[in-house]
């Protein structure tokens, strides 16, 4: 199994590929919705029959996104998000990236999806111990719970309604951010310090240089963990992931017979540690604002690198 697989379609689920039909269609068949699947065909009768309705839920989302092909055509996000475009603009770019994400997340709401997004839908899945003969089963539970995760961390809705504040950050901010240094982050991607600069010691400079413009991302990223933890509903989709790691970690540890946090340790110390934070409500722990001896760029920097591996444990431990 791959190991970024999850993490690669929660963060896909919050940017301006979501709203690509193509890349959606390709998500949806990369999550094995079919039954042709091979981890379908692989699995007992009895997992079947408990995944069958997530998988009819899946099935629509499908066909729902195929329907919405030539709306999605329509958008045109390719070349209205493409800041090397002199005609294309971030105001034009968040108006169809906010009618994508709003397209995609309709499919969700539909009557045939309501077990699938269901509180405890996958734990009680996964809790049922119904598809655990095999590899292939696990891989299809994970798979599940990727889709679960999209929903959670794309869709769900604040107290206020609105989109939660790292989809809300991944629509408005962040494009603003993205048009506005778009050619440092391509720099950076492309990693073009060696032939465009005189010597390697002004390439390391270029290259710290460029990094440091990336600060205020995570300073944006610091303020979003506080604000999801404060706000009850974006709080609670976190504990929901949260219930699903620990459900698939236990799992995890029945089938391989292993015991995951005393291999490792300090991960999971960490994980607790944090994710407490969340579950009891200590809002003000969970970020680090400036104003404090301990509030420097580079420790906000760690501390917030830190903060994303956690998130990384979660990712990971939704492919077990």
């Amino acid at each position: 199994m791959k190991i970024n697989r999850i993490t690669c379609l929660l963060i896909s689920s919050l940017g301006i590929n979501l709203a690509s039909c193509f890349y959606l269609k390709r998500n949806l068949i990369y999550l094995g919705i079919d039954d042709d699947d091979y981890d379908v065909r692989k699995s007992s009768e009895e997992c079947k029959a408990v995944i069958k309705n997530s998988l009819t839920c899946l099935r629509k989302i499908e066909s729902d996104v195929n329907s919405l092909e030539d709306f999605f055509k329509g958008l045109n996000i390719k070349d209205v998000c493409n800041p090397s475009e002199k005609t294309s603009t971030a105001e034009n770019c968040k108006v169809v990236v906010k009618q994508g994400l709003d397209a995609v997340c309709k499919v969700f709401a539909e009557d045939v999806c309501k077990e699938f997004v269901a509180e405890d839908n996958i734990v009680n899945l996964i809790n049922s111990s119904k598809c655990e003969k095999d590899e292939h089963e696990l891989s299809l539970l994970g798979k599940l719970a990727a889709a679960k995760g999209i929903y959670l961390m794309g869709c769900n809705k604040s107290d206020s309604g609105k989109y939660c504040p790292l989809a809300q950050y991944a629509t408005t901010t962040a494009i603003d951010f993205g048009f506005k240094n778009f050619k440092t982050m391509e720099k950076i991607g492309e990693f073009r310090y060696g032939r465009d600069n005189r010597n390697e010691f002004e390439g390391v400079l270029n290259f710290g240089n460029d990094i440091l413009t990336l600060v205020p991302v995570l300073k944006d990223l610091n303020n979003i963990l506080v604000e999801s933890c404060s706000d009850a509903s974006c709080n609670k989709n976190i504990l929901a992931l949260d219930k699903i790691v620990l459900t698939a970690k236990a799992a995890y540890e029945k089938n391989q017979k292993t015991d995951l946090t005393k291999k490792f340790p300090k991960v999971f110390e960490y994980y607790e540690n944090y994710l407490s934070k969340y579950r009891n409500k200590e809002c003000k722990l969970v970020g680090f604002p400036h104003g404090t001896d301990d509030s420097s760029d580079a420790t906000t920097i760690k501390r917030i690198t830190y903060s994303l591996v956690t998130m990384m444990v979660a990712s990971v431990l939704l492919l077990l």
